[in-house]
């Protein structure tokens, strides 16, 4: 019987792990103050999380939870131990990560829930909660742990290394290439002996006999030059090539990335730069929009896990944004709340209803009222979006200034506004 797959415990477990690094009635403060719902946009980084709460005398609290990162070698561990189970696609490929990965029996020994000395409490509230634990960080704690009860994404990039790493892991199906060290302490076995626990370097005893090197062959004569006919027809290939074995791709796809090479490499005859594609899905987008690729359009929806809506407004977002623009579409990423704050402090002004609520959540900005919504792009740039029959959509007019990629989103709008 298949075990059933829930994300609950991802959020109990961290819950567990504040109350440990926290007394019962810093929590209980922290429970009430998040009650209130004042609790501003969490911000989820490498090592830290960040939100904030207004205060009585009209100052702004800035709570940050620190968290101990894992290692790249442990990540490492954590990514092969998942990737070697065959339902790893199903409990880790999506942003539904199941909560048996919370027991390191499953992640190679290493704990992903931060443990209560992995946790620690600044805040910008008094001086004391500089140094300890207080009602807004507690309540920030809170606040991630409800976020992770069912998305547990954020808590991969709080540890050190997003999401999506493992999720291309496991669309791919890569090994990583040589030799890795091994696993640190935790996970090799409790009841080895030393001589079990020992590495496999080699050791050299000083007294062995050293062996001569091998005297070098001599480097082979370079052959005469020959006279090449490159006038005459030459024989073409009478019949079709025989399939590739497994596990290359077929004699299609081969073809297909052949046309792509030829294309990239008259690109750069011609002077012109290659898109610079900053993950593997934003550069299928590219390929499927060439027409030596669009045969595989389909493919790619498969393998993005798109219906034909979503994928015409992935090729519209790589349209007006280029892969930056098709990253954007594709996943939210955490930025600092101080970005979001800014870029709203700006877009104030044109908000056709000033006093409508604003959400701001990962790298967006989404207004309502208006209909508009605006992503942050790791390239510094606002993207923006509408909404005219309630999914949100690219539009054209990508820009670094918040205020200028709002502007488009509503007049880019405004067709649609007068058709009705």
């Amino acid at each position: 019987m298949s075990v059933q797959h829930t994300t609950a415990g991802w959020a109990r477990a961290l819950t567990t792990a504040l109350n440990a690094a926290a007394d019962a009635t810093v929590m209980d403060a922290g429970r009430r103050l998040l009650a209130t719902g004042q609790a501003g946009p969490l911000n989820v980084n490498q090592g830290f999380a960040t939100s904030k709460f207004p205060l009585p005398d009209g100052r702004v609290a800035r709570p940050r939870l620190n968290v101990t990162t894992l290692s790249e070698k442990e990540w490492d561990c954590v990514v092969d131990a998942i990737a070697a189970r065959s339902d790893a696609a199903d409990i880790a490929g999506t942003a539904a990560i199941s909560d048996q990965l919370t027991d390191p029996a499953h992640t190679a020994g290493i704990p992903l829930i931060p443990a209560p000395q992995d946790i620690s409490h600044t805040c910008t509230c008094t001086p004391h909660a500089a140094t300890s634990p207080c009602p807004h960080s507690v309540a920030l704690g809170l606040l991630l742990a409800d976020r992770i009860r069912t998305a547990p994404a954020p808590l991969f990039t709080l540890r050190g290394r997003p999401h999506q790493h493992l999720k291309k892991r496991l669309r791919t199906h890569q090994s990583a290439t040589g030799p890795r060290e091994a696993c640190p302490g935790p996970l090799q076995a409790p009841n080895a002996t030393p001589a079990q626990r020992t590495t496999s370097s080699p050791t050299i005893d000083p007294t062995a006999p050293t062996i001569p090197a091998r005297p070098a062959k001599p480097a082979a004569p370079i052959p005469e030059p020959v006279d090449l006919d490159l006038t005459s027809p030459r024989p073409v290939l009478s019949s079709q090539l025989a399939p590739p074995p497994s596990p290359l791709p077929d004699l299609d796809s081969l073809g297909a990335l052949a046309a792509d090479a030829v294309h990239r490499a008259g690109t750069l005859l011609e002077g012109d730069e290659l898109p610079v594609c900053p993950d593997v899905s934003s550069d299928l987008v590219r390929f499927v929009t060439l027409p030596h690729g669009a045969p595989f359009r389909q493919a790619a929806m498969d393998h993005l896990g798109l219906d034909i809506v979503g994928m015409g407004h992935l090729t519209l977002a790589y349209t007006y944004g280029g892969p930056d623009g098709a990253a954007v579409y594709l996943e939210p990423f955490a930025v600092d709340h101080d970005v979001l704050a800014r870029a709203q402090a700006d877009i104030q002004p044109l908000r056709p209803a000033a006093t409508a609520t604003v959400e701001c959540k990962d790298n967006r900005i989404t207004d309502e009222a208006a209909g508009v919504q605006l992503r942050y792009g790791s390239d510094g740039r606002w993207y923006p979006y509408r909404s005219p029959y309630g999914i949100w959509q690219p539009v054209p007019g990508p820009s670094a200034d918040p205020a200028e990629a709002y502007r488009a989103a509503r007049a880019a709008d405004r067709p649609h506004r007068r058709a009705q």
